[in-house]
């Protein structure tokens, strides 16, 4: 179904940390009720462009996640899972770029679905699925023209993200999300 990419180079990660080692003042005061709200981005951004939202898919693969994905999700070095980029669009402006991120043990039973996910929310899956558990948020801040982001979402702009595992009858799965300078809180 997929290609597996091998990436030799993969460039220089975020600097995630937990939620617990940010003071208050450190997280800027127009997003810190976005990057802390426990609930459905998704739904959140949804509500906030009064519903003209839409997930344009930049690609969907088998690859090797980067190092601190590997270990956020107790994949070994060498597991490959689906990685999946996406542009969160509101308003037809992309405001999120979200990276999941699905180690290959997940993707069985009755999560087999997941594999064809196609151009739909991954959040608003997992938020309907009664038994997801959700791991707390790490936060980074990011230089807008990080090598992590897609060279046409990369600004002169520092940009904040977050990211969690979500547990789906105990499997794992990461979700990590960059709030691009578009977005409007």
């Amino acid at each position: 179904m997929y290609a597996v990419h091998h990436h030799r180079y993969q460039p220089d990660e975020p600097a995630w940390r937990e939620l617990h080692r940010y003071t208050r003042v450190e997280l800027p005061r127009e997003i810190r009720p976005w990057l802390l709200d426990p609930g459905s981005l998704t739904a959140r951004l949804i509500v906030a462009s009064e519903g003209n939202f839409r997930v344009k898919v930049l690609q969907q693969s088998w690859q090797r996640p980067r190092f601190s994905e590997r270990r956020l999700l107790g994949m070994q070095d060498r597991e490959v899972g689906i990685v999946r980029e996406v542009e969160l669009h509101c308003n037809n402006e992309p405001w999120v770029f979200a990276r999941s991120v699905i180690p290959a043990s997940s993707v069985q039973g009755r999560l087999r679905h997941l594999r064809k996910f196609k151009d739909s929310a991954l959040g608003a899956m997992l938020f309907s699925d009664p038994g997801m558990h959700r791991a707390p948020y790490e936060l980074a801040r990011l230089r807008g023209d990080s090598m992590t982001l897609p060279a046409n979402l990369r600004s002169d702009e520092a940009l904040w993200g977050r990211r969690s595992c979500f547990y789906l009858s105990g499997l794992p799965l990461m979700v990590s999300e960059i709030f691009l300078p578009a977005f409007r809180a």
